[in-house]
């Protein structure tokens, strides 16, 4: 047995105990019919048949696989009706997703934000939001994440932590009990396959706000000093159910600019050098003063600049946040 396969049945096991419940507890069909599925991928990779095209009995590629385990026919064998099928639900998944996000440009309670959100493909594993005050006097949350993993998979995820923080954050915990929930509950639904790092705002008066960090990116804070990260950071959510989090209590001045990215700006590389922080920083100290819309195109056409038509190989969001004067 392959690595990936001993990594794959573990992952089925668990699915198929998980479905089993959820069949028991709420006798729906479909849930029988996804668990059927399951053991048909246990059986095939105990016989040794697992990842095999049913069409043409070549293999699929293990991308493929490591996003949906329950594959068995490749690309090339789909017909021409299923390949048109697929675009159109994959445009369709692209554009559910856009409805989740927050307005690319807003400002609220003293507050400027700003995003730039750029999947590689049709879908995206990164994970922007803005949920607003949920009662008179409460904070706002500013959040971004980037779920582990590509395509369709790294989306439902995503989706997954939308609606998670969203349930989560009426509740009123501190910032680290609000990641220490929300990541019991994302290791439990994903039981460690995948994860997904995470940078947690809490937007509160006068130009205060916390930090949490769920192992993202360290945040660059630009100034008229120049740029420099915001250090601090924890495990990924989904890795272990006890992980815990702290927070930073720290102060957005005017004139001030915080910027929270994924890798897909800074990993992303032409042959074997990446654009890195060094480039991304001198990004930032140069558009510092533009308005956030501008100063997120400059980084991005830096970015561009520097690839020189090479494509990315990650999505891409940038998101910009100022405190008014």
């Amino acid at each position: 047995m392959t690595p990936l396969e001993a990594r794959t049945l573990e992952r089925l096991q668990t699915r198929r105990a998980h479905l089993a419940g959820l069949a028991k507890a709420r006798g729906d069909h479909r849930w029988v019919d996804l668990m059927r599925k399951v053991d048909a991928a246990i059986g095939a990779i105990e016989v040794g048949t697992w990842g095999h095209c049913a069409v043409c009995h070549d293999l699929i590629s293990e991308g493929r696989l490591a996003e949906d385990p329950l594959l068995t026919v490749c690309l090339s064998c789909l017909s021409e009706a299923d390949r048109r099928a697929l675009e159109r639900d994959l445009q369709s998944a692209g554009k559910v997703q856009r409805t989740l996000l927050p307005p690319a440009h807003l400002a609220r309670d003293g507050w400027e934000v700003a995003h730039l959100w750029e999947p590689r493909g049709p879908v995206s594993g990164d994970h922007v939001d803005l949920i607003p005050p949920y009662a008179p006097g409460a904070p706002a949350h500013l959040l971004l994440g980037d779920v582990s993993g590509k395509g369709v998979a790294a989306s439902l995820l995503q989706a997954h932590l939308h609606a998670l923080f969203r349930a989560l954050v009426p509740g009123g915990q501190t910032l680290p009990e609000l990641l220490q929930r929300a990541n019991e509950l994302f290791a439990e639904a994903t039981s460690s396959v995948s994860y997904a790092t995470l940078a947690a705002l809490r937007l509160g008066c006068d130009g205060r706000f916390s930090l949490a960090n769920a192992g993202h990116p360290r945040p660059f804070l630009a100034d008229g000093r120049g740029v420099r990260p915001i250090e601090g950071g924890g495990l990924p959510l989904g890795l272990f159910c006890d992980s815990a989090y702290t927070e930073r209590e720290l102060r957005l001045q005017p004139g001030q600019t915080l910027l929270l990215y994924t890798d897909g700006w800074t990993e992303s590389a032409k042959g074997d050098m990446e654009f890195g922080i060094g480039r991304a920083a001198a990004a930032l100290r140069r558009a510092r003063d533009l308005p956030l819309p501008e100063l997120l195109a400059s980084c991005r056409a830096e970015l561009e600049a520097f690839l020189g038509g090479s494509p990315r190989g990650d999505d891409l969001t940038l998101v910009a946040v100022r405190r008014a004067a």
